[in-house]
């Protein structure tokens, strides 16, 4: 079954869409100060992993008029945004192929876009090529690190893929503003973008393939053991990738085009044009020792219709991690992120449900230059607020990769110290941590497994706030690299966004009605933003999973119905987890296939009691694999 976000009638289960009791909680969204406004929500739509994110936004590039602006961590050019049969369902003349057409249509292509969609030239270069032909200003930001000859492919050679890029008639510019001696660790790390100034996408997914053909950011819901569709030109079936990205319409895609202005034009200019003067540096300094949380020079960032005083619920921010010394307009930093996530643990009352792909406090002897960073006090904060609400009767679960690029080690010293600093929580099992697998059986027979590499980076409280972006749970994310991400205060999205992410995870149906939190959208339902983010998103709805390599829908049984009924309900849901990644660990052990994706996240010393071989480095899956079937997986030691 597909589980991207379905657009249905409002659930009248009065079980399911009961509201959590918040009296007397601090509101959320409203509390993040010193940045963007919070504005009204408008439209917001999670799309749940590449498959769906990059096609909303191909669609939504194929229908631009006037401008597309894109930032990016790293970018492949000739990455394939639209695959399978998705692309070309069947010949041409066949029912398949006529209905794949009329899904085209009424997703608003014209005959120009659709010619290109079928010629298999939905590569990224090709479709912004297109834009660019029929008059769009089409700009994209990539970060350009200090990586001399490329030697450590922190990401593709963005000068490369640039001029690829320019080759289309594509403006792009390269941002090199992390160049200095004061935080050489650093990465300019935003994924976004924004359509006509109407439809915005932010998240955690990069148009990109990794240099070594691993990470492919493509991929579907229920992430086979290996795809053909997953391979690409630098590689067969990379690993199975999980993440998230979010569609929204309204005030907030303006303030999601500013931050992508502000970043380009820092970018201009020759570097010794870009270096701050002295008395700035100094000033952002102090600033940044401060903690100081409103940048220099801001007073014109809110557009208009901004509402600093927005009600708390059915609200949206954006907010972001602008690292101090980085670029002129704020001198002192950003931090709204660390602020966001903060308030909001500070608020929890019933659950706290994270996506991360790290969980670090990095510190002074984990330094690397090219790598992790320092500690930052923000983060460290976080785990505070973290350990404090589990100890006061949260309940909180985190999801993280099995095998992180770097970092495990790093990742389980956190989870230590979150056990050690909160153990009645972590007596109670109200404190949980998972991690994602994909499972198949080889042609002898035998059961092979391999982690999912988790991207996301998601925040769910008490089914009232969410937060989806960039950031992850580190140091990196709330302070030292640039970041971007959206927060709702609104009970749909929140709700709709944990019951999908939960589906996916353990293969489960979703049974509930989930509509979208369409907000002062109903006032004018056919704006240009709402109109194209209605149309995209249907597109995607309407695509049969089959049409991606997926397998046809599975019928819910009277098991899955009573687990997906389980799974509505945040309290019930969170004990389900708890026995499906059990149930899931006993199956692995006896080397049987996995129901849906969920397994316990286990640190290295909690394998010999279980018979299980943990690396300390690389965790449990990919040196399975070489225990049981002889293949070695490569570590690629490097941050992404």
């Amino acid at each position: 079954m597909d589980l991207e976000y379905r657009s249905m009638a409002q659930d009248t289960d009065a079980k399911i869409a009961r509201p959590m009791s918040r009296e007397g909680a601090t509101p959320l969204a409203s509390q993040t100060a010193g940045d963007f406004g919070v504005h009204p929500l408008d439209l917001a739509v999670p799309l749940i992993d590449g498959r769906a994110a990059m096609m909303a936004m191909c669609v939504a590039f194929l229908r631009a008029r006037s401008s597309i602006w894109i930032g990016d961590w790293s970018i492949y050019a000739r990455l394939q945004l639209v695959r399978g049969q998705d692309q070309r369902a069947g010949q041409d003349g066949s029912d398949e192929q006529y209905a794949l057409l009329d899904h085209l249509r009424a997703a608003g292509l014209d005959d120009e876009a659709i010619a290109l969609w079928q010629a298999n030239g939905l590569a990224l270069a090709d479709v912004l090529g297109l834009a660019v032909r029929r008059g769009v200003d089409v700009r994209v930001l990539l970060w350009d690190p200090l990586d001399p000859w490329q030697l450590g492919h922190l990401g593709n050679d963005p000068a490369e893929q640039a001029a690829i890029l320019t080759a289309q008639g594509i403006s792009c510019r390269l941002d090199k503003n992390c160049r200095s001696l004061l935080h050489l660790a650093q990465g300019l790390h935003q994924k976004c973008s924004v359509v006509d100034s109407e439809v915005a996408f932010v998240g955690g997914i990069d148009f990109t393939v990794e240099y070594s053909g691993d990470f492919d950011r493509w991929d579907i819901s229920r992430h086979p053991f290996a795809s053909n569709l997953r391979a690409t030109d630098r590689g067969d079936s990379p690993h199975p990738w999980h993440d998230v990205q979010v569609m929204l319409t309204g005030d907030a895609v303006g303030d999601v085009e500013h931050n992508l202005r502000q970043r380009w034009d820092a970018s201009a200019g020759k570097v010794q044009q870009r270096i701050q003067p002295l008395s700035a540096r100094i000033s952002g300094l102090r600033g940044a020792v401060k903690s100081s949380h409103r940048p220099q020079g801001h007073a014109d960032v809110e557009t208009a219709g901004s509402a600093k005083n927005a009600p708390a619920q059915d609200s949206i921010q954006i907010i972001r991690t602008i690292p101090a010394l980085t670029y002129r307009f704020a001198t002192g930093g950003i931090y709204g992120i660390a602020e966001a996530y903060q308030q909001a643990v500070r608020s929890a009352e019933h659950f706290i449900y994270l996506e991360s792909q790290y969980l670090w406090v990095e510190g002074l002897p984990k330094l690397n230059f090219t790598r992790l960073g320092w500690q930052s006090r923000k983060m460290r904060a976080l785990v505070h607020e973290l350990a404090d609400a589990a100890e006061r009767g949260v309940h909180i679960a985190l999801v993280l990769p099995d095998h992180p690029n770097v970092g495990r080690a790093v990742t389980d010293a956190t989870i230590d110290w979150l056990c050690r600093h909160a153990p009645n929580a972590a007596a109670a099992r109200r404190l949980r941590f998972y991690t994602l697998a994909t499972s198949s059986p080889d042609d002898h027979g035998n059961m092979r497994y391999r982690p999912v590499y988790v991207h996301a980076k998601v925040g769910i409280i008490d089914d009232h706030w969410a937060t989806v972006g960039s950031a992850n749970l580190n140091s990196r994310g709330m302070s030292h690299d640039a970041e971007l991400c959206v927060a709702i205060e609104n009970q749909t999205f929140a709700r709709g966004l944990r019951q999908t992410l939960w589906a996916e995870h353990t293969d489960t149906p979703l049974l509930t009605q989930i509509a979208w939190p369409m907000g002062d959208t109903q006032k004018s339902p056919q704006s240009p933003g709402v109109e194209i983010a209605r149309r995209t998103f249907e597109l995607v709805q309407s695509m049969p999973l089959a049409f991606a390599g997926g397998g046809s829908p599975v019928t819910p049984s009277a098991e899955t119905t009573a687990l997906a009924n389980s799974l509505a309900d945040p309290e019930a849901g969170m004990d389900a987890l708890a026995r499906i990644a059990d149930e899931n660990l006993q199956r692995l052990r006896q080397g049987e296939l996995l129901a849906g994706h969920l397994l316990p996240y286990l640190r290295a010393a909690e394998g010999p009691a279980l018979g299980l071989q943990i690396e300390r480095h690389r965790g449990l899956l990919d040196p399975l694999r070489e225990v049981r079937e002889g293949v070695v997986v490569p570590h690629v030691n490097r941050y992404i």
